[in-house]
């Protein structure tokens, strides 16, 4: 009769539900938002193509296992501890702005306020025909220039580093950007 009791009691703690609190839906609510805006700020960065390599390796590690294959297990096994080093390094610049955007007093405001609104507009065609004009003229010259637009791979990191211009992209500005006959005025 022990056993039998026990038995239930066994398959009764299955279908165990536990109480939930406020403090657990807080606690819940509290972790949602954080890996959103975790992901969120991967996405933001190189970080993100760097991420999606690291869950390759993941997947490929879990194949390993369930294959059986004990020499790449190893071998992945070993090269953890060189990789964590690895990616805090890699990381570092990313870290870095995190905890800075952290000290900041706009932080909370960040939070609800999207910074990409208007980063988010496709060019459009006579953007795209201003870039193709300039870079032609600039050709015929031989002006060289570096011309980078963004797409999947975010370049906030190089777009805070340059001054920011307040324009309509037009091919002359582009041409009086990268022209590389200008002289500073000689003072006197």
């Amino acid at each position: 009769m022990e056993r039998i009791t026990n038995y239930i009691k066994t398959y009764l703690d299955w279908f165990y539900i536990p109480r939930v609190t406020i403090s657990d839906i807080a606690e819940i609510i509290i972790i949602a938002i954080l890996v959103y805006y975790i992901v969120d700020w991967f996405k933001k960065t190189r970080a993100w193509t760097l991420f999606k390599g690291i869950l390759v390796l993941l997947l490929f590690t879990g194949i390993s296992v369930l294959l059986q294959f004990n020499t790449i297990v190893w071998i992945l096994e070993n090269t953890i501890q060189v990789g964590m080093i690895a990616l805090i390094i890699i990381f570092q610049p990313e870290f870095r702005r995190a905890l800075e955007q952290l000290g900041r007093k706009k932080f909370v405001s960040s939070l609800f306020i999207s910074e990409n609104d208007n980063k988010d507009k496709k060019l459009d065609k006579k953007v795209m025909n201003e870039i193709t004009k300039a870079v032609y003229a600039m050709a015929e010259v031989k002006t060289g220039a570096l011309i980078v637009l963004e797409q999947e791979v975010r370049l906030g990191d190089y777009e805070r580093t340059g001054i920011t211009i307040d324009a309509e992209v037009t091919s002359q500005l582009l041409i009086n950007i990268f022209e590389h006959r200008w002289r500073s005025p000689d003072p006197k």
